[in-house]
């Protein structure tokens, strides 16, 4: 009597996942929203179905179980995790825009939305469409070094901030305060906008 042996498959290595996945073209699938192109996350998955099946996906839940974690200002994060052949990607992801702006207090379908990104840039780290965040990187680096805007601070303004230095009982802050705001050494608590000064306040209230 003779036994028939059975081979059992040999899983592919993140090597190869990467070496398959990242030679495929995606650029017919691509949509425009914004200032960004974009893999639309259905047929980003369909892809993945085609080549590992067995491809899982995970949306991260809050302690109210609820798919987004917000800091104190109300800015939301996702949470996704992506499982191929027994290897895993994870990618926090902010709540934005299609201008790549956060967005402060999130509706449930801005969730939704970025969710489906934090999912397709998950697929990207295994290799799927991963040249397109080469150009979107850059983008996105100078939408964040655009400089942001403030009014000068008024007489009245001005009282309030030194106010909150003179109760926040450390001696220290407005030095602080002109660092973060990347005055020179001789400037003064008056060269920092009221806008700024409270975000500063805070900060330093954080870190205390």
């Amino acid at each position: 009597m003779t036994t028939k042996k059975t081979t059992k498959k040999k899983l592919p290595t993140m090597k190869d996942i990467w070496e398959t996945l990242s030679k495929i073209n995606v650029n017919e699938y691509l949509q425009k929203k914004g200032d960004f192109d974009y893999l639309p996350w259905g047929d980003a998955w369909a892809i993945m179905m085609e080549h590992y099946p067995d491809t899982t996906f995970e949306n991260h839940l809050n302690d109210n179980g609820y798919p987004c974690f917000c800091d104190p200002q109300g800015r939301g994060m996702v949470r996704v995790t992506v499982t191929v052949c027994g290897y895993s990607h994870t990618e926090d992801y902010m709540v934005t825009n299609y201008s790549n702006k956060v967005i402060q207090d999130p509706d449930p379908s801005q969730v939704n939305n970025c969710l489906k990104r934090a999912l397709v840039k998950c697929l990207a780290y295994f290799g799927l469409g991963s040249y397109l965040y080469n150009q979107l990187d850059m983008l996105e680096d100078d939408a964040t070094d655009e400089p942001v805007e403030f009014e000068p601070a008024t007489e009245e303004q001005i009282t309030i901030i030194k106010a909150e230095i003179a109760f926040s009982d450390n001696d220290k802050l407005e030095e602080q305060l002109v660092k973060w705001a990347g005055l020179k050494k001789d400037d003064s608590i008056e060269n920092i906008s009221f806008e700024k000064a409270e975000q500063l306040v805070d900060k330093y209230s954080a870190k205390a």
